[in-house]
């Protein structure tokens, strides 16, 4: 725990400059990708070590968002000994192996496979591919069993997505 209190994200004071909203948009689609893609993948190779779908949604899918609250709450060293050994063990996991495979990942990929930044004149969105994709995120093991799960859940409150 004491090595996670000494990383630059734990150390850095919080800053008095100005960020444009379109550099925080610019900055998150990697991580946002990173974070559906490392649900999906964490899933998957629960379920095919033997877990039951129902707990592999629960130990990726259900619990992040109490993970991405916790951190923006308390940050990362403080996740450590709030949500469990098991997130603990997660995160020394993830600077021992996975920093290293992203960093090198990060260094030689292109932008013609993430993208570059917004904002560079045309904005304009192919629907149907976003049609296709978001059918894609549904169809996943972990959102069909999620729905079901969440459809148990008759205490959660209801989150408006629109009209």
């Amino acid at each position: 725990r004491a090595a996670t209190a000494e990383t630059g994200f734990e150390k850095t004071p919080a800053g008095d400059m100005e960020i444009a909203e379109q550099e925080y948009f610019d900055n998150a689609v990697v991580m946002v990708s990173m974070i559906k893609a490392g649900v999906e993948l964490a899933f998957e190779a629960m379920v095919n070590v033997g877990m039951k779908p129902e707990s592999a949604y629960y130990e990726s899918l259900h619990e992040t968002p109490l993970i991405a609250n916790t951190i923006a709450r308390k940050k990362l060293y403080e996740m450590n000994s709030v949500i469990s050994d098991t997130a603990e063990y997660g995160c020394y996991l993830y600077d021992q192996a996975c920093a290293p495979l992203l960093k090198d990942f990060m260094a030689k990929i292109d932008t013609d496979v993430i993208g570059t930044k917004f904002n560079k004149g045309d904005n304009g969105v192919d629907n149907q591919e976003l049609i296709a994709i978001n059918e894609a995120i549904r169809s996943h093991p972990v959102e069909i069993i999620g729905k079901e799960l969440r459809g148990y859940m008759t205490a959660m409150k209801k989150i408006s997505a629109g009209n």
